[in-house]
C-alpha cells in the first residue's frame, strides 16, 4: 500500500515536470523509474501506474481543452466521425494510462528478472 502511494505520487509529480522537456513517451520512463524505486508486483504496478497516468493525461487534456474553449477538441472530434470533446479527452487519458501502465509493468518484470525473489522452502517460517 505504501509503495502504491509513493509510486502514484512519483508518477504524478515527475510526469508534470515532464511537460517541460520530456517527449510524450517520457511518462513510460517516469513510471518505470517509479516502479524500480518502489518495487511492486506486476499487476499492482500496472494498475497503480495506469491510474496515475490516466489522471495525469486527463487533467492535462482538460486544461488544454478549457484554455481554448473546447474549440479544438470539437474540430478534432469531427475528424474522427463525430466524437464528442469529452470522449476525445477520455481516449487521450486511456492512452496515457496504458502508456504509464506498460512502462511500469516492463520495469517490474525487468526488476524481477534481474533480482529474483528469494525462494523459501515449504513449511519453514521465518
Amino acid at each position: 500500500m505504501k509503495n502504491a502511494l509513493l509510486t502514484t505520487l512519483f508518477i504524478l509529480i515527475f510526469g508534470c515536470l515532464g511537460y517541460w522537456g520530456l517527449p510524450w513517451w517520457g511518462l513510460a520512463v517516469v513510471a518505470g523509474v517509479a516502479v524500480w524505486l518502489f518495487p511492486m508486483s506486476g499487476g499492482g504496478s500496472f494498475s497503480t501506474a495506469f491510474a496515475a497516468g490516466f489522471l495525469l493525461w486527463f487533467v492535462a487534456a482538460l486544461l488544454h481543452n478549457m484554455s481554448n474553449g473546447g474549440i479544438l477538441s470539437a474540430k478534432i472530434g469531427i475528424l474522427f466521425m463525430g466524437v464528442k470533446g469529452w470522449q476525445l479527452m477520455s481516449i487521450t487519458a486511456l492512452l496515457g494510462g496504458l502508456l504509464a501502465g506498460f512502462g511500469a509493468l516492463t520495469s517490474s518484470y525487468t526488476r524481477q528478472m534481474l533480482f529474483p525473489p528469494k525462494r523459501r522452502r515449504y513449511g519453514i517460517r521465518k
